[in-house]
């Protein structure tokens, strides 16, 4: 079984929330404040109900939603749904006491949670199974359902060091290739060393000096004495000692030189980076053993932030790990990440998309958005690290080329800082192209449940051949993605035709930086400023001299205040920003 759907009401600063989840990979991404530790938290508390060792607890001061903008919204109840998705025929058997029947006789495993505020404001709570709140459900169930969290500031180097019950010792001492029999034995023969003549004429110098200090220390009819053994032989104190070291020496060197007697750093040595995969590693190795003892246990890895000081390569490298073990569906994985390098490598189906609107969090499934498969395989193959940030932007604006993504922030600035899209979050994405209807329909579905909840706008050129032109078709398959939160913007031409079109400034400045570095480029001058236009922008168009154009007016206009201040915008442009930062 795995867990198909969570249902989150009045929790920390999530109202409402539906998540619908994968059977392997679950990743979750977004802006700061979204919720994504509220919902990892979530899992924690129903996952980790019935837990011998539970590591969290409702609050009744900070778990409860606040409604920061009606003060009259307050209701000090908190509930949880969780519902699990039946893959084997024995699953409602063994979980009985969570199975649930629909009206279409579909069955499913349901587990709910409610906290609440009793009429003396004390924190009570209950828990049921099934679909009627009182359905108890047993110890042995609810022991039955696991999970391990590794939170965004753990400390892998304190977690990898000898303690008592640790990732390392439980990985040891759940195996099932050694009986209780064996493993005695195994702590016998420690125990054994350390009893031997070489360790015992040791052990006895060191207590004869204590002893000695003793005796002088105490009076005669109250001698005391020491006897010094080693703590902790049974074969659980032995694992709780178990440390992890790193091979100082790689074994093509050992070979080289028999001689070299092989050392060992100790993990505090070790990078950050490298000891979160240790311990994670070592995590993921102490899961697939439990779940070899336990087949009918569920097991879930919750894991916030797993690029923490992992390097980019290195975070593609993990991850691809992730897709592996999601593919061997031993256990469910849940992934909460800032990392636009994870979400490039993630298959869509496998994103939640958690947005902060309007002071609502919501979550778009990916795999349940309108994205049909043409979509996703695009934006899949599209979607590098750099184009991967709209996921987690305030807003959007869409561009055709680096032309406008280059100029777009410099011309906000220009604006005023109450249009600064950086300030405001606002990603320019360039998608090389005119290829806009894969991205028009995170934003533009009739249905606003299946799509992003951020303003969007998209600038592109109509390349219109003649000035009464009603706009050619290409343009105006554009312009009709309009719906919802997606705004068309065009320009009449090209950008270089509406940035030389807009003043005789702007035709000064263009064609100065032009022969920068076209010296010896003639420009037919035309009386009819559009005519003059167009030759110019096609001139840059046939030389290719775009990118480069637009790069140095954008250096032009942030070193230059005067120029920046003579300099006019476009309005369909000023349109597009205002749109996207402010829905003007």
């Amino acid at each position: 079984m795995y867990i198909k759907e969570l249902k989150i009401n009045r929790f920390r600063s999530i109202k409402e929330l539906s998540l619908d989840f994968n059977k392997g990979l679950n990743i979750l991404i977004g802006e700061n404040n979204a919720g994504k530790t509220a919902i990892i938290d979530a899992l924690r508390l129903c996952l980790g109900y019935g837990s011998i060792r539970r590591d969290i607890y409702f609050s009744k001061e900070c778990d409860f939603y606040i409604n920061k903008s009606d003060p009259k919204d307050a209701k000090n109840e908190t509930i949880f749904d969780l519902h699990f998705e039946i893959e084997d025929d024995l699953e409602p058997v063994i979980y009985r006491e969570l199975l649930a029947i629909d009206e279409n006789d579909k069955a499913d495993l349901q587990l709910h949670l409610k906290y609440y505020l009793d009429e003396k404001n004390k924190l009570k709570y209950k828990v049921w199974g099934g679909t009627n709140e009182g359905q108890q459900i047993s110890t042995e169930i609810l022991q039955l359902i696991n999970y391990v969290h590794l939170d965004a500031l753990r400390d892998a180097e304190q977690f990898l060091k000898p303690f008592r019950d640790s990732k390392l010792a439980r990985l040891y001492g759940d195996t099932q290739s050694h009986t209780e029999a064996e493993k005695q034995a195994l702590a016998t023969e420690v125990r054994t060393v350390l009893k031997g003549d070489k360790w015992k004429d040791f052990i006895t110098k060191g207590k004869e000096k204590v002893n000695e200090h003793l005796g002088r220390t105490t009076f005669l009819d109250k001698k005391q004495e020491i006897e010094v053994t080693f703590s902790g032989l049974e074969f659980g104190d032995i694992l709780n000692n178990l440390h992890v070291q790193l091979p100082f020496f790689s074994e093509e060197v050992l070979k080289l030189d028999p001689s070299n007697e092989q050392k060992y750093l100790s993990i505090w040595q070790n990078g950050l980076g490298y000891n979160n995969l240790i311990y994670i590693a070592t995590v993921l190795g102490d899961i697939k053993q439990k779940k070899e003892i336990e087949p009918e246990a569920y097991f879930s890895l919750l894991i916030e932030e797993p690029e923490a000081h992992l390097h980019p390569q290195l975070q593609d490298l993990f991850f691809n790990y992730l897709n592996e073990l999601a593919t061997d569906k031993d256990f469910q994985i849940f992934v909460s990440s800032h990392s636009p390098t994870i979400t490039a490598k993630a298959d869509l189906n496998s994103i939640n998309v958690l947005q902060h609107q309007a002071g609502e969090i919501s979550a778009l499934s990916l795999r349940n958005s309108d994205l049909d498969e043409a979509n996703k395989k695009f934006l899949h193959k599209f979607l590098d690290v750099t184009k991967s940030q709209l996921f987690f932007a305030n807003s959007v604006i869409f561009v055709e080329g680096i032309s406008e993504a280059l100029l777009l922030p410099v011309f906000s600035r220009k604006m005023g800082a109450d249009y600064d899209v950086e300030k405001a979050g606002c990603e320019i994405v360039n998608i090389n192209g005119i290829a806009f209807e894969h991205f028009a329909k995170l934003y533009n579905s009739a249905k606003p449940e299946k799509g992003l909840k951020n303003r969007c706008s998209i600038i592109t050129d109509d390349d219109r051949t003649k000035d009464d032109d009603d706009g050619s078709p290409r343009a105006t398959k554009i312009k009709a993605m309009e719906n919802n939160l997606l705004k068309v913007f065009v320009g009449a031409v090209t950008f270089e035709y509406e940035l030389f079109l807009a003043s005789d400034f702007n035709r000064q400045i263009l064609l100065e930086i032009y022969k920068e570095f076209h010296p010896k480029t003639t420009i037919t001058v035309d009386a009819d400023i559009p005519t003059y236009a167009k030759n110019f922008a096609k001139k840059v168009a046939d030389q290719q001299g775009k990118s480069e154009l637009a790069h140095r007016l954008s250096i032009r206009l942030e070193e230059d205040a005067g120029a920046l201040t003579n300099f006019v915008i476009p309005t369909y442009i000023q349109d597009a920003i205002k749109y996207a930062v402010k829905n003007e």
